[in-house]
């Protein structure tokens, strides 16, 4: 049985134009729904900036590579189904919190 890592990632993504129907409400939403995310830890929306984040935590057997990896395609899978597929991530932060 492969041994699992939990990472933390944090990310950020910049939309075109304001968003409305709130969007943090979306994306968490999604975030508690995707398969294979190990935990949704929030999301929030800054209108000013036009940016939403979110943050969810990962398990992963095969380290930092693979957590890139997979947590960039669950951030923009997120935010594909949150209804904001034209947003562009500007920030992904991946910190590993617990080796099993």
């Amino acid at each position: 049985m492969a041994r699992l890592s939990v990472y933390e990632v944090r990310f950020r993504a910049r939309t075109s134009e304001e968003l409305t129907d709130d969007p943090a409400g979306r994306l968490r939403e999604a975030l508690t729904a995707m398969p294979g995310i190990a935990g949704a830890l929030g999301a929030e929306y800054d209108a000013a900036l036009r940016t939403v984040s979110g943050a969810f935590r990962l398990e992963v057997a095969r380290g930092m590579a693979a957590a890139a990896r997979d947590s960039s395609r669950f951030a923009k899978e997120a935010l594909k189904s949150a209804g904001m597929g034209d947003a562009r991530l500007v920030e992904l932060h991946i910190a590993l919190r617990q080796a099993h």
